[in-house]
């Protein structure tokens, strides 16, 4: 595991208790979701036009995002071809908002 993202920082937002089970922890399909538009917005940007997520090749999750962190989404293209990319993701959390990962 990198001690620092790869890739440009795409999206930042707030953990909210909306998206948190009854541990404080937020759903993997929340994170999911946030890189889900992360990469939309980082592919969209490099097609100059509408894009689609095709597919999703692996997730692994590493430590639970809490109500109070930002999570940072990074995107970097891993391979560019003419009618398709495939794009990096990486999701990290600043803890209560500090910088903390």
């Amino acid at each position: 595991m990198s001690s620092h993202p790869r890739g440009d920082l795409t999206t930042r937002t707030l953990a909210m208790p909306a998206d948190a089970n009854p541990s404080g922890d937020i759903f993997g399909g929340g994170v999911l979701s946030q890189m889900d538009i992360a990469g939309g917005i980082h592919a969209g940007q490099r097609a100059q036009g509408r894009v689609a997520t095709v597919a999703i090749e692996a997730m692994h999750f590493i430590k639970p995002v809490h109500v109070g962190d930002v999570l940072c989404v990074y995107a970097s293209p891993e391979r560019v071809g003419r009618t398709s990319l495939v794009i990096r993701l990486e999701a990290w959390a600043l803890r209560r908002r500090l910088g903390n990962v």
